[in-house]
């Protein structure tokens, strides 16, 4: 009851509502805005938010909001004292570094507090868009730059700095009209990396973490008279090409490669059913553009997470979002699809997502093909989630089901909230059940259950801490899902110190912590595993960054653990060890960064060295090149038992303009000796038409691993893909 009381007594950030101006004139868009319209617009008074926050920025930069019957216009005028310290890199659409100078915006178009989109854009023009969810609490979980809509941005470099345009159609964003009224929540942001100096309208402390993306943070602006069109966007494709694999012969002493010709079609669809429900349609759906996994080494006693790469499933994927934390989750759009790391045809789907009345909704059904043992299959997906309290708290409830055409089937629900008590203090409760054939389904039963409470102090400055208790089941089995580990309960502290120092230092950042958690098998009762991490990380105000950690392990293994690719294992028994880290990444202003990091220390009954290096060199406004080197030595049984693992890649970007890219990515594991290749050139002359030509091939390293001899090509897909967007 006293929770209650403090939450209904808790305030959003408080702010004066602003009434965004109309244009009063005609626009030539040309990223030069200097017609009389824009002059009669007030420009907003960014402040820095770092590397000092509340300074005045170092250099003028110009930044205006306005908005016609159809468009959202934001313009921006960026100069520099010294035109060398601007910094141009990349034309390729959804490029994210920190290399280049950037403006953009944060848009809550619901005025949630907690989902946004963001446009952004740099001196070259090109198009980078993205989701933002749950108030952004984790960056690597909570934004997404995957996400694809139809607007427009026009840059132009001049002798001081340069100047932008961004138009964005009011029918590519969703969004609820009162009384002719409509409220977004809005943060405009400049980055000049030169400075490692980011600016915002309205001002914005960075004492929490991420607090430049939190659609929490932007300022309420009100518009009158909008009304988006409702189009049909119909997006047909079709893709052909041919796929060579080498096959043993007849008599099993050798290889004879064969080819297949391959050609396919579909069609996707899109409708605003209203302006705050947006209807999708897929029909054969595929994914031939996407680019392959990057490849990972397995040392730990966990599941390894792959991120999903698939467009349609990235879209809106804020929406699904049901997270236990650390990749767990009640939804992972990645069983649908894939079997066992294979491509699995999608005859079709739906997803309705968007906001009825007060309540955000998320509905999806897809429908696959048999796949050698798996059968055709049906996933289907329900979330809700409603403001509660104030608008940092909500509650909401998710449906996952799993049916198999062979009979089989698998349920689940779950039941979420999250509430901001009072201040930076925040509580978050989730609950989940499944239930599938074969097994006793009981509602409250804690078998197939998972449960997650945690409390936190979401700030980055002072002392802030993290609290958890998670239950996983034994019997809890997400069927479209994903759980690193199964049969587990624990806790977890963090404990947090930090400082934004403001006199004269070289450090615009750092902060010591403490991770400590215990888990146990909720099956046998018995003990797995207890962790302490003490880390002191830090980030300079000329853009580099680091950290420093101790960790220290004690493990219970009842099972033999198997490490890397099957190249060692652990035996049963307990083990106590620990390990230094250190990692330090330069500052992305120059053509030239890179990040390290290194570990090393004792290993279960052995001992543990890896490193890892990624350089990136930009030449100029068009092209890339990144390295990445994982190395990973492990020593056990006093000698008896070690490996040594190097995945090499080697990742290369071409754009010629904002509107053609060439990409290649080349990676060599030694742990299953073969060099994965994946290129791809695409033509995208505007949103919803493009043209990839897609290159995929395995090549064997070591031949004579197994017997008759390797053939040098695993395999490999030459393909071309075409889409054309029409709009009705």
């Amino acid at each position: 009851m006293q929770v209650l009381l403090l939450l209904s007594c808790v305030n959003a950030w408080p702010q004066e509502l602003m009434v965004v101006q109309g244009l009063s004139g005609d626009l030539v868009f040309d990223g030069v805005p200097d017609e009389e319209a824009w002059q009669k617009i007030a420009a907003l008074p960014l402040i820095m938010h770092m590397p000092v926050f509340g300074n005045v920025p170092s250099e003028l930069t110009v930044v205006k909001i306005a908005y016609d019957n159809n468009y959202l216009y934001v313009s921006g005028i960026i100069n520099y004292k010294n035109p060398d310290d601007m910094r141009a890199f990349s034309k390729k659409r959804d490029y994210n570094s920190p290399k280049c100078d950037w403006l953009g915006l944060v848009i809550d178009t619901f005025n949630d507090r907690q989902n946004a989109v963001m446009f952004w854009t740099n001196p070259n023009g090109l198009r980078s868009e993205g989701t933002l969810q749950n108030d952004v609490v984790d960056s690597n979980t909570d934004m997404s730059f995957s996400w694809n809509t139809f607007w427009d941005v026009k840059s132009s470099i001049v002798e001081n700095g340069w100047s932008t345009e961004i138009r964005i159609p009011f029918s590519s964003l969703r969004f609820q009209v009162k009384e002719n009224k409509t409220i977004m929540g809005i943060t405009v942001a400049s980055y000049r990396p030169v400075k490692a100096e980011m600016a915002s309208f309205p001002a914005i402390s960075p004492d929490i973490a991420n607090a430049i993306w939190k659609p929490s943070m932007t300022r309420m602006m009100e518009f009158t008279g909008i009304k988006p069109e409702k189009p049909l966007y119909v997006t047909p494709y079709v893709t052909g090409g041919i796929g060579q694999i080498n096959e043993l012969d007849d008599s099993q002493t050798g290889y004879i490669m064969k080819s297949k010709f391959k050609f396919d079609a579909g069609f996707d669809a899109k409708y605003s059913i209203t302006n705050n429900l947006t209807a999708d349609l897929t029909v054969n759906t595929d994914f031939a553009q996407v680019e392959a996994d990057e490849q990972k080494i397995n040392l730990t006693r966990y599941s390894l997470y792959f991120p999903e790469k698939r467009v349609f499933f990235q879209e809106k994927a804020d929406v699904f979002d049901f997270s236990f934390l650390g990749g767990n989750n009640l939804f992972y759009s990645r069983r649908i699809g894939l079997y066992d790391g294979y491509p699995v045809r999608i005859y079709g789907g739906v997803r309705v997502t968007g906001r009825i009345d007060k309540w955000d909704v998320g509905i999806l059904d897809m429908q696959t093909a048999a796949f050698k043992e798996n059968p055709s299959e049906n996933f289907g997906v329900f979330r809700t989630k409603r403001s509660v309290f104030n608008p940092n708290s909500y509650v909401g409830g998710m449906v996952t089901s799993r049916l198999g055409m062979n009979g089989n089937y698998n349920a689940a629900y779950g039941l979420d909230g999250q509430f901001r008590v009072t201040g930076d203090e925040f509580m978050t409760v989730k609950w989940a059940q499944t239930f599938e054939q074969d097994s006793v389904n009981k509602i409250f039963d804690l078998a197939p259950s998972r449960f997650l409470f945690e409390w936190q102090r979401r700030k980055i400055k002072g002392f802030a801490y993290d609290l958890l208790y998670t239950w996983s089941g034994k019997s809890f089995n997400p069927g479209v899902g994903f759980e690193v580990k199964d049969n587990y309960q624990g806790v977890r502290t963090i404990l947090q110190y930090g400082w934004l120092p403001e006199r004269e230092t070289f450090l615009r950042y750092h902060a010591i912590s403490l991770t400590a958690y215990d888990l146990w098998n909720t099956l046998t009762g018995l003990h797995e595993t207890t962790s302490g991490i003490l880390k002191w990380q830090f980030e300079a105000k000329k853009g580099f960054s680091g950290n420093l950690s101790s960790t220290w392990f004690l493990e219970d293994l009842v099972d033999t653990l198997i490490l890397g690719n099957e190249q060692a294992s652990v035996a049963p028994g307990r083990y106590s060890f620990g390990y230094l880290s250190a990692s330090y990444g330069s500052s992305g202003a120059h053509a030239l960064s890179y990040e390290l990091s290194a570990e090393g220390g004792s290993f279960y009954d052995g001992w543990r060295l890896s490193f890892s290096a990624l350089p990136k060199l930009s030449i100029g406004a068009g092209f890339d090149l990144g390295l990445t080197y994982y190395f990973d030595y492990v020593n056990l049984s006093s000698g008896t038992m070690s490996f040594t693992n190097h995945i090499l890649g080697i990742r290369g970007l071409l754009t010629m303009t904002t509107k053609t890219s060439l990409s290649a990515y080349i990676q060599y594991n030694t742990a299953i000796d073969k060099v994965v290749t994946n290129i791809r050139f695409r033509y995208n002359p505007r949103e919803g038409n493009d043209l990839y030509i897609v290159y995929d091939e395995g090549l064997n390293s070591d031949l004579a691993r197994e017997n008759p001899r390797l053939p040098y090509s695993a395999g490999r897909t030459v393909l071309l893909k075409y889409t054309y967007t029409f709009m009705f």
